[in-house]
């Protein structure tokens, strides 16, 4: 059995792939996107949070904590965790009387989430649904990815890996073989500009999608752009990708996912700065211009959903 880091399972998912889908997200991601709605997904190891409106300061966190490595910086009114000595036994969690404390992720074995959702295959049956494995980024838990994909192939159950791309060959490589549809981001064609918006350049991640496309039995490949106006969402940008995907010959088509807003809670939870605040949501009509524009240049694209 392999173990691997889980933030969450969502059931019942229409966004994530072909029908209804069991969206496993797995903790870890190389990228730090300004926009992303899930900061929770960061980091590997557990992350804590304090709700604030149900927070009433009774220090029972701080007191419970065996490893004393919660404290209160009262000039910010946090309660910050020290992680190098935090030991997630979450004594504090189990302590909140309110409820304010919360604990993001969890250790699960590739058998256990198989079971999990192997619960709702009737309805991957009826649907043409399956498993969305997402993150965090997948690839960096190889290992655990491929003995979880495997298992829901052998199970006859569809799978789809939702990646960022910013991984080592291998990585990819060792899973590609159970994945039916692979989603995966191009935040920005410009490595400079990616670099500024994700911390990272996309050297690695425009290297890798090539190398997919050039296998002999590649999966269904989704290009996805979480479209974020005044930072990606522009001409110039969408004519390098659509120039690029036109190389590409597994490309099924390019979906523009509106910008949202709706991971913005955790942030505050998190005690962590959003900033992208001055940006305001977009809905499905905003994109549809931009979609036409890379159909007119001989590509299939829509909007599509988170």
């Amino acid at each position: 059995m392999l173990n691997g880091r889980i933030l969450r399972i969502e059931k019942l998912s229409s966004y994530d792939g072909d029908g209804l889908r069991t969206v496993v997200f797995l903790k870890g991601c190389p990228l730090r996107c300004q926009w992303c709605s899930t900061p929770e997904s960061h980091e590997k190891a557990t992350d804590f949070g304090v709700v604030k409106g149900k927070c009433t300061h009774c220090f029972t966190c701080v007191e419970s904590c065996p490893e004393t490595a919660i404290a209160y910086e009262g000039d910010r009114d946090l309660f910050v965790t020290d992680m190098a000595r935090c030991r997630d036994c979450r004594q504090c969690v189990d302590g909140c009387l309110t409820g304010a404390r919360t604990a993001y992720g969890y250790t699960a074995t590739h058998e256990e989430i198989l079971k999990e959702v192997a619960k709702d295959s009737v309805f991957y049956y009826h649907s043409g649904g399956g498993v969305t494995v997402s993150g965090g980024e997948p690839f960096l838990q190889k290992d655990f990815l491929k003995a979880l994909l495997e298992g829901c192939l052998m199970q006859g159950i569809n799978t789809a890996v939702e990646t960022c791309g910013q991984v080592p060959w291998d990585h990819m490589e060792i899973a590609l073989p159970f994945i039916d549809t692979l989603f995966y981001d191009l935040k920005h064609m410009d490595d400079a500009a990616h670099k500024r918006l994700t911390g990272i350049g996309n050297r690695l991640i425009l290297e890798n999608l090539k190398r997919i496309d050039a296998q002999a039995r590649p999966p269904r490949i989704v290009i996805r752009l979480p479209a974020v106006p005044g930072l990606n969402d522009d001409e110039a940008n969408l004519r390098a990708m659509g120039a690029f995907c036109l190389k590409l010959t597994h490309l099924e088509e390019i979906q523009l996912l509106p910008y949202h807003r709706l991971g913005i809670e955790t942030y505050h939870t998190l005690a962590r700065p959003y900033a992208l605040t001055q940006i305001a949501s977009q809905n499905e009509d905003d994109l549809k211009p931009k979609a036409t524009l890379l159909e007119n240049m001989g590509l299939r694209a829509r909007v599509g959903s988170y």
